[in-house]
């Protein structure tokens, strides 16, 4: 069935973990970093979706406390409640919204998931993995060059997390390619910088880094590499011809390949 026609529902999670209004930023970190997670919906008193608190809310609060004096790890989660740092409204569609509607809205808001709600209620989570999932069955053959983002940010695995938790903030993306003689060789996301929380800034890139990276050539049919990142739980694509790097496909690039 074409992505244009094929409800979320057929692909989405469910039941879905969520946090409620007054729960602290403390929860809300151990959660995300329990569960790899890089968002949780905010639930009001009535159960009803009110917000959604992410890993970028948390590097917001968190970073801008590093430079105080006497501080000497990576970031301070401060004693807050989700309420006050989340984003608002919730980008969300119902069960029976096709692919292709989630994969647009991903898109048009730069956002890895979607939240499905039935009568008011939270009923599932519709993610870029899962847009892998339905991009892989739907066999898209064009090649991934054509949905690839430039240019590709990195940073050299010589450097620190604090350089590099500064420069997903400076450059507001969510995660950086780390590369040793211009050869990509790991990730420094937000996921790693949240990890980081208590080293001191002073840790080395090398030390943190993700290695769940695929490194495929351009001419690749995308549902080949939505197979191999949905298989491998690879967080990102690299798209090479020979030894250098012309580009990435993130979650949201996938979700680009969706809405054809």
């Amino acid at each position: 069935m074409p992505l244009r026609f094929t409800p979320i529902r057929r692909y989405m999670s469910s039941p879905v973990r969520s946090l409620q209004v007054d729960a602290t930023l403390a929860d809300a970190h151990a959660i995300l970093r329990e569960h790899a997670f890089s968002s949780l919906p905010v639930l009001d008193p009535k159960g009803t979706p009110a917000g959604v608190l992410s890993r970028t809310d948390l590097l917001r609060v968190g970073r801008v406390t590093e430079h105080r004096p006497g501080r000497a790890s990576l970031l301070e989660v401060p004693d807050r409640q989700v309420g006050e740092v989340m984003s608002s409204p919730v980008v969300s569609l119902g069960p029976d919204d096709t692919v292709r509607a989630a994969a647009e809205k991903m898109v048009r808001h730069r956002i890895h998931r979607v939240y499905v709600v039935e009568h008011g209620r939270l009923v599932g989570v519709f993610s870029t993995r899962d847009v892998m999932a339905a991009v892989r069955d739907q066999r898209i053959a064009t090649p991934i060059n054509e949905f690839m983002s430039t240019p590709v940010l990195t940073v050299d695995v010589a450097d620190t997390v604090g350089c590099a938790t500064d420069r997903l903030s400076e450059a507001r993306v969510a995660g950086l390619v780390v590369t040793e003689d211009e050869r990509p060789v790991g990730l420094f996301t937000q996921t790693e910088a949240l990890q980081s929380r208590e080293d001191p800034a002073s840790t080395p890139v090398e030390d943190r880094m993700s290695y769940a990276l695929l490194c495929m050539d351009l001419k690749t049919p995308v549902h080949r590499a939505a197979a191999h990142a949905h298989a491998t739980q690879a967080r990102r694509v690299v798209a090479v011809e020979g030894r250098r790097m012309w580009g990435l496909l993130t979650g949201v690039d996938f979700a680009r390949a969706a809405t054809g």
